[in-house]
């Protein structure tokens, strides 16, 4: 037979409490150990007992004497119920089951962070660095034309898109079809990952050097290098 539930000892302790109150005394004190040979003498419902004592524990009560472990239930818990004034906030609200509901300012945080790693940020990211760096730049299709002083730099922007994603050294190859001026400095950006850090590092200095070529990487706080 099933013992008595967190209901059954939380009626009990709040009319302990109110009979207290109606006596006009100014408190009372609860033992788990007592309160449980009271109400559940053939169970062991001591958790229970003791999460009921915790529940209605209300600011300015006092806990006497904690259970002894880390649980935080026990026999020894003893707690002062001031029932001279029983008009004040509980001293541990309940939490609510789930996760909490986000507020209009966290849906848009967390929407901006999933957009973060998206193309489209990618290349915002590239142009605000460029412009830092005293570069001018038009974005095409699938890639940005830069131009200054030094030259002109073609970056193909490649950042999270659905399906499959293909290697760098692929991701190389496709640029490479498309380079029409020797004289040109090339990139492919990424967001930045170990792996294409890996296979960017396996490809030979000197083919980079004569392809006149580099990777930037984006992190997730928005910080870019290029290598």
């Amino acid at each position: 037979m099933k013992g008595p539930g967190i209901k059954d000892y939380l009626q009990i302790l709040q009319t302990k409490k109110q009979e207290a109150h109606d006596k006009g005394l100014k408190f009372i004190e609860i033992n788990s150990k007592e309160l449980h040979g009271e109400v559940s003498p053939n169970h062991a419902t001591m958790p229970t007992c003791c999460q009921a004592i915790y529940k209605l524990l209300l600011n300015g009560d006092v806990i006497l004497q904690r259970p002894k472990g880390t649980t935080g239930f026990g026999s020894h818990l003893t707690v002062r119920y001031y029932v001279d004034c029983l008009e004040r906030n509980v001293m541990f609200p309940s939490k609510k089951r789930g996760r909490p509901a986000k507020s209009a300012e966290e849906k848009l945080a967390a929407k901006k962070a999933k957009m973060k790693r998206n193309t489209e940020d990618l290349c915002n990211l590239i142009k605000s660095w460029l412009s830092e760096h005293g570069w001018e730049y038009v974005e095409n299709k699938d890639y940005i034309e830069a131009h200054n002083d030094k030259g002109r730099w073609i970056i193909n922007v490649q950042g999270i898109k659905r399906g499959r994603k293909q290697t760098l050294p692929v991701k190389l190859s496709e640029v490479m079809k498309h380079m029409d001026d020797t004289d040109a400095r090339y990139s492919i950006a990424f967001n930045d990952s170990i792996t294409y850090r890996r296979q960017w590092n396996e490809i030979p200095v000197t083919v980079k050097e004569k392809l006149n070529m580099s990777v930037i990487l984006a992190d997730k706080k928005g910080n870019i290098v290029e290598l």
